[in-house]
């Protein structure tokens, strides 16, 4: 019977977290459904267990072996005791410096493929070039769209998308507007007047987030503080940080949000 209520507490977690929302704080959400399957099927072992329970134990079942069996199940009650009692959060800035938050190591091979700003107009952008008459993909689509727009305004939908691109061309995006939210990071090493914006990124789950955003500037950094949300808007430039060159918002204005996003994270 210990066993089978370990199996419907993992199983009354699992349903809980799905039902509340709160499962998009641990993984991706796209594992939702597996998740869901996991809890059903912990659910049916529970309801074999609880039977198996009912039945007389085995005749050479002693009482040693039972205090043995009981404490391999500490481990299992202890999780769901922590699963329970603590609330759930997302990761914060606080952990953003633990988290390969290196704003120039994505720099690696970007300086040897970035192009230079006088060969801007040898990157095709009309629709009748080559380069446009590919097959075409949604990835490129998107590219192609941010190349286009007068002012870059990041999404959840394309936030890796522009943060990769200006990262490896920040020449070509010098110049443009550019509109995002994220929350403020300050590493250690930044200049005044100097701040990181951004969100977690998450493959799997939050177990290989990772935090990714802009350096920004701005003379009043005192008007926020590290963990505040804002949304900014400002020109991107070229900057050095680490002795790399890499895209830099210079911002206009920005406005604080009291309540960070329902999920704050970038999957």
């Amino acid at each position: 019977m210990f066993k089978a209520l370990i199996l419907l507490g993992f199983s009354t977690f699992l349903l809980w977290l799905v039902l509340s929302g709160g499962i998009g704080f641990y993984i991706n959400p796209r594992f939702t459904k597996l998740t869901m399957a996991a809890a059903v099927i912990m659910l049916i072992m529970f309801l074999a267990q609880a039977g198996n329970s009912l039945q007389p134990a085995p005749a050479a079942y002693t009482h040693n072996r039972h205090r043995i069996i009981k404490l391999a199940y500490l481990p299992f009650v202890a999780t769901l005791l922590l699963a329970f009692l603590f609330p759930n959060s997302p990761l914060d800035a606080s952990m953003a410096s633990k988290r390969d938050a290196n704003l120039g190591a994505r720099q690696g091979t970007a300086q040897a493929i970035s192009p230079k700003a006088s060969d801007r107009d040898s990157i095709p952008q009309d629709d009748n070039s080559e380069f446009n008459n590919r097959q075409r993909n949604p990835i490129q689509e998107k590219i192609d769209e941010i190349r286009k727009s007068e002012i870059i305004r990041v999404t959840e939908d394309n936030f890796t998308i522009v943060n990769k691109e200006t990262y490896l061309f920040p020449e070509l995006y010098a110049g443009k507007e550019i509109s995002m939210l994220g929350f403020v990071y300050k590493e250690t090493g930044m200049q005044p007047g100097q701040f990181a914006l951004g969100r977690y990124v998450i493959t799997c789950c939050s177990a290989d987030a990772s935090f990714a955003g802009f350096l920004c500037e701005y003379d009043n950094t005192g008007d926020f503080k590290e963990g505040d949300w804002l949304t900014i808007r400002g020109t991107i430039k070229v900057g050095q940080y680490n002795g790399s060159s890499i895209p830099v918002i210079l911002v206009g204005a920005f406005n604080k949000t009291d309540q960070e996003p329902a999920n704050p994270y970038i999957y």
